[in-house]
């Protein structure tokens, strides 16, 4: 069987190719090749597939970041070299089964490797999860594992895994282990950590709308939290650097999907990012990236009184 897995929620991937695994082994040693286009070659990749196999019952060859799913294939050489795996997949062994991973919410429905997967294997999309799906998404989890848990509760590890998926999954299978069941707010609250992310996320967007009380007011309840300036300047400088390199990358006339690809992260944060940043100039950005670098090192040299400091660099900014 032929799999092409897409859409940017990776961990949703890996656990359906834990599934395939699981019923293509289930009684037989894993035999699994493994392939990462980003170093390993296309050639290697249908060497594999040609290669007869005699000692086990199935063998499963994993292909990532498979990015000639999304482009079109152009180039006598690209060309041939496609037509070759194309042959390769079209003759496969019927205990070989090949799995392509891509990074990105849509491919190529043109392709003709696309063409072939879909008429003779499996063409599965894993849909970023939307706001409004998060509450479905997550009681689902918990009804599948027959754990009793408040809508509140629910709704705040929501909140605390800010659409992570990852954080989502790891936090909810730690409160599952803690508590067993009749999992309630005060547990989330207790166990899961609020995500500064979501914090600074709120800074930032308050600081680039000019609604500094906002921003001031946020920085103030982490205060109370003992949340260290210093951590704050780092998560500020990340946030910083995202929005310079979606801006270049914007320049350079990439597609949101594919600054999602490059940056790692998802369409609704480039989408966001695009948004709230539009006015802010290259310079603005590395004007206040310096000054971040500064005040840092004014905080670690003890020169100035770092929550004073960081207060003021919000409202400076």
């Amino acid at each position: 069987m032929i799999y092409l897995l897409y859409g940017n929620e990776r961990a949703m991937i890996l656990n359906r190719i834990k599934k395939i695994r699981k019923e293509l082994f289930e009684n037989s040693e894993e035999n699994i090749v493994n392939f990462d286009l980003n170093s390993n070659k296309v050639y290697e990749v249908i060497d594999e597939i040609n290669q007869l196999f005699l000692y086990s019952d199935n063998k499963l060859i994993i292909v990532d970041n498979a990015d000639f799913f999304i482009t079109e294939i152009k180039g006598k050489k690209e060309i041939e070299l496609y037509n070759e795996l194309y042959n390769a997949l079209e003759n496969i062994d019927e205990k070989t089964s090949v799995i392509f991973i891509v990074s990105s919410s849509k491919v190529n429905q043109k392709n003709n490797l696309y063409k072939l997967i879909l008429k003779n294997g499996k063409v599965l999309e894993f849909k970023d999860i939307q706001k409004n799906d998060w509450p479905i998404f997550a009681n689902q989890f918990f009804k599948k594992r027959n754990i009793s848990i408040t809508q509140e509760a629910v709704d705040e590890l929501i909140k605390r895994a800010n659409g992570n998926i990852n954080t989502f999954n790891n936090e909810a299978n730690k409160l599952i282990l803690y508590k067993i069941n009749n999992i309630a707010l005060k547990d989330v609250e207790d166990l899961v950590p609020q995500s500064l992310d979501e914090d600074v996320f709120k800074i930032m967007n308050s600081l680039n709308a000019g609604d500094k009380a906002t921003a001031v007011k946020v920085y103030r309840d982490l205060r109370v939290k003992n949340i260290e300036p210093v951590t704050l300047i780092n998560l500020f400088s990340s946030s910083l650097f995202y929005i310079l390199n979606v801006k270049n990358l914007l320049n350079q006339k990439y597609k949101s999907d594919d600054i999602a690809k490059i940056t790692g992260s998802s369409t609704g944060r480039v989408y966001m990012t695009t948004k709230n940043s539009k006015n802010l100039s290259t310079s603005f950005l590395e004007n206040k990236l310096e000054t971040l670098a500064k005040l840092d090192k004014d905080i670690k040299h003890s020169r100035v009184d770092r929550f004073l400091a960081f207060e003021t660099f919000l409202l400076e900014y």
